[in-house]
């Protein structure tokens, strides 16, 4: 009987909660099927909450950002999360133990879910924690207060830290001492330039600068594969310019990245309208900044362990920089000469950059040959080392350097050769 009154009132407060709350805007969450079975599972019917959003995905949703990911906070420990997701049958891995952090895994999305803690211990890279039942403590661990936002399945917000406020108002703000929550994590340095570019409505506030400058050096104690990490969501941003349309953080970025010489580009890069700025990667975004004719951006990608794959297109870029300021260029003979040199994409990656550092090229210009590129149909060489046979060769080094050197020609005369040329270039010399 008490249980079914229990039920009667929770569902009341529901009800009411729908008709009357005004936190209406993280029905995007609401409605993950994944997400309800999960809650389902470690919530009890009737009992305070024991699980909530939390952090990126509160904020995005608030915000009506698109949610790329979903992360989970617990009153519930480690132990007691596996195994009242193991009698549904919800695969759940350990991904962090040692800070109460585990992984469910529904229809192959992953959902982290970590157990509420506070900090005992921090060294501004790793920290040693506590677990706690105290939703106010793990609020007070996070690093700003747009950060530290809950909701409950039902939409229902529990924001100790005035979060929502800061997140209206534009304020991007550390919780409680900006000095404390840096040494705690001096990443937290690059992270609070991402979301000022992301959230501001202000100028930097004197103090949170004065604190950044003062601890800037602790970033070399961080590893450089999770400063990567962090600027690589920094190059996503539509609006990165503003970190270095203003002094302040242009100097304290230009500390930490030297290499990132070529900012200027970007003022550019800022006033293309949405839709043009989603052709731009972050690595793209990236050989904005560091890129030139000079061989100098390999510092960087050693530095920072880029992969092979965004080398080689960096070093297509830089080979062709001198290129990329010739009118020649921009013909659609040699844009398919570079297509099958290359291959459609490295072509696109010359286009968009070429806009970066060519006032006279246009963007309609460069759309419309980006349209070419998409439908241009890749020539295939037509001489084979079977028809030169015919001429006497024989497999090997003379065969491979005509084939070579016939190749070369057809493509210098736009894919185009003469059979009576063929016939005669065939014959041994």
């Amino acid at each position: 009987m008490l249980n079914k009154v229990k039920n009667i009132i929770f569902a009341i407060d529901r009800f009411l909660f729908k008709k009357f709350g005004s936190d209406k805007s993280i029905q995007l969450l609401l409605n993950v099927s994944e997400v309800k079975l999960i809650f389902s599972n470690l919530n009890q019917i009737g009992k305070e909450d024991e699980v909530r959003f939390v952090g990126g995905c509160v904020r995005k949703s608030l915000s009506g950002e698109e949610i790329d990911d979903i992360d989970l906070a617990t009153s519930l420990s480690t132990e007691e999360v596996k195994i009242r997701l193991a009698k549904k049958d919800i695969r759940v891995i350990d991904t962090g133990l040692s800070h109460g952090t585990v992984t469910a895994i529904i229809n192959k999305k992953k959902f982290e879910i970590t157990t509420l803690r506070k900090d005992v211990f921090t060294d501004g890279r790793h920290a040693q924690v506590q677990f706690t039942k105290s939703w106010e403590e793990d609020s007070l661990r996070r690093d700003l207060t747009i950060n530290a936002i809950y909701a409950d399945i039902h939409g229902r917000i529990f924001d100790p830290l005035n979060g929502i406020d800061d997140l209206k108002n534009g304020k991007v703000k550390f919780i409680g001492n900006a000095p404390e929550r840096i040494q705690e994590d001096y990443l937290r340095i690059l992270r609070y330039f991402r979301f000022f570019a992301n959230y501001s409505k202000f100028e930097h506030e004197p103090d949170i600068i004065k604190a950044i400058k003062q601890n800037i050096n602790g970033i070399n104690k961080i590893s450089n594969e999770r400063i990567f990490d962090e600027l690589k969501k920094i190059l996503l941003l539509k609006n990165i310019y503003i970190l270095f349309s203003n002094d302040q953080s242009k100097e304290i970025l230009l500390n930490i990245f030297p290499q990132f010489k070529h900012y200027k580009r970007l003022k550019k890069f800022n006033d293309f309208d949405d839709k043009f700025k989603i052709k731009y990667n972050k690595y793209l975004v990236l050989s904005l900044l560091i890129l030139d004719e000079t061989k100098e951006y390999e510092y960087f990608c050693h530095k920072f362990k880029i992969s092979n794959k965004v080398i080689k297109k960096f070093k297509n870029i830089s080979k062709n920089y001198q290129n990329l300021i010739s009118k020649k260029f921009f013909s659609e003979n040699n844009i398919k000469k570079l297509i099958y040199l290359t291959n459609k994409d490295d072509v696109i990656d010359l286009l968009l950059f070429s806009l970066l550092i060519n006032n006279k090229i246009k963007s309609s210009e460069i759309e419309k040959l980006i349209n070419f590129v998409n439908h241009c149909k890749i020539p295939k060489f037509p001489i084979s080392g079977d028809y030169l046979k015919k001429y006497g060769y024989e497999a090997g080094p003379k065969l491979g350097e005509k084939l070579k050197a016939l190749e070369n020609k057809w493509i210098e005369n736009d894919f185009i050769l003469d059979e009576r040329f063929i016939e005669k270039s065939a014959k041994i010399d």
